[in-house]
This record gives C-alpha cells, structure tokens and sequence, in this order.
C-alpha cells in the first residue's frame, strides 16, 4: 500500500542544513530560498486550517555545532513563518556526525511513539531526510549513524536520506563520496548552481514521497529539467 500524507497522519521533513562559513554568500541565500519555498508549498498542501498541516518540520543548522531550530522541531508547516527562516554560512566548521546524531535522536523517539502505534500505519508516509553540505566533515565518522537512520523502519519500510553536494567552483569541492555513503541508493544530487539547490529543497521536501525509489525518481526529475548528467 502507498505511503501518502494526509491530515491524520502529516510527513515529517528533517533538513540537515550545512551552516559552515563556506556556505556564506549565494550558497546561504539559495538554500534559504529553498526551505522558505518548501514551506510555502508544504504550508499550500490540503483543505484550509491552520490545524490542518499535512507536514511537519525539524530544521538542524550545522557549522562546528549542530544546532535544532527551536520554532522547527516536528513543527507542524502552518506554524512556522516561513520568512523568518534563514540559513547564514556563520557556523564556522562542517559537523555532519553530530547532524545525523541529533536527527537520529529525534527520529528514533518519533518512529517509536508516532509512526508505529498509528491506526494508519500502513499508509503513514516516513519521514524524509535532506541534508545538503559543500564541505568536509571534519568531526568523527558520521556513516554509522547515518547507517542506524536508514535502519530504522515500519514494516521494512526504511527512512530515506537524501544528500546534495553542494559546489560553485571546481577546486572547492564537497567529499561527494562520503555524502553519496551516507545517502539512500540513488539519493545523491550532485550541485554546481546554487539555485538547483533551492529545487533540491523545495521539490523534495514538497513531494509527500517517502521511500528510496520515489525519492530518487523526484531527485532524477530535478536532473533532467536542469540538464544535470550522472
């Protein structure tokens, strides 16, 4: 049975934003573009109410730190201002692992006492995960847990991580194969224009998908549009 979002059992969205100082610039702009347009669209998504949000949102800023938006934390959308969400590039270093370790935390306790118990269980959609980085983790091996993320499960069903390497100069490249390891098969989109950033964030996290395969057709959708090769 399709896993689908609906008021009675909303999707949650995990962004795992890279805040480093090399994110400054257009790079920080974009992908704030890109979170505020995949409120507007989550926010846009069902019958009118304030109550009736068929998403939810947890925001991890990460520099040297990572650090949870207090006004994102399973935040249903139509809570959330979407303008006054900001990605800076102030954080200092690139801490992917304790990224991953915070969202884990978090997912571990929502799939235990949310997602199981639910009478739609079934057709509960997963939580998504979408983390975008344009440097080097420089803290620890972040693979381990990001491998227990995509264990966790509801009938088999695995929670799918998507990854975005983010890049606008060829000698300043992100550790793509790191990213492409800790994302699910097929979920890595290779950036080099900042605004395909913002398409990364706003169709993914918007799409209401939730497995590996269907992420991956959203993530191979966005390639053929921006004329991005494999």
């Amino acid at each position: 049975m399709k896993r689908t979002t609906r008021r009675s059992r909303p999707q949650l969205v995990c962004v795992l934003a890279d805040n480093s100082g090399s994110m400054a610039g257009p790079k920080a702009q974009a992908a704030t573009e890109g979170i505020q347009e995949m409120l507007l669209e989550c926010q846009a998504t069902g019958p009118r109410g304030a109550d009736r949000s068929y998403f939810r949102l947890v925001l991890i800023r990460f520099g040297s730190k990572a650090e949870l938006e207090p006004q994102c934390n399973m935040t249903p959308v139509r809570q959330i201002d979407a303008a006054s969400i900001t990605i800076r590039g102030d954080g200092g270093g690139t801490n992917i692992t304790e990224a991953l370790d915070v969202a884990y935390r978090g997912l571990e306790q929502y799939m235990r006492e949310v997602v199981e118990p639910h009478p739609e269980r079934t057709e509960h959609p997963l939580p998504l995960v979408l983390l975008f980085s344009d440097g080097h983790n420089g803290f620890g091996n972040p693979e381990p847990i990001a491998t227990r993320i995509k264990r966790l499960n509801v009938d088999g069903d695995p929670i799918t991580i998507a990854c975005a390497g983010v890049s606008t100069d060829d000698s300043d490249r992100p550790d793509e194969e790191l990213l492409k390891r800790i994302a699910s098969a097929e979920c890595y989109l290779d950036i080099d224009d900042a605004q395909v950033l913002s398409a990364f964030l706003a169709e993914a996290g918007s799409s209401g998908v939730s497995s590996p395969a269907e992420v991956a057709e959203v993530i191979h959708q966005i390639k053929d549009r921006r004329g991005i090769e494999d």
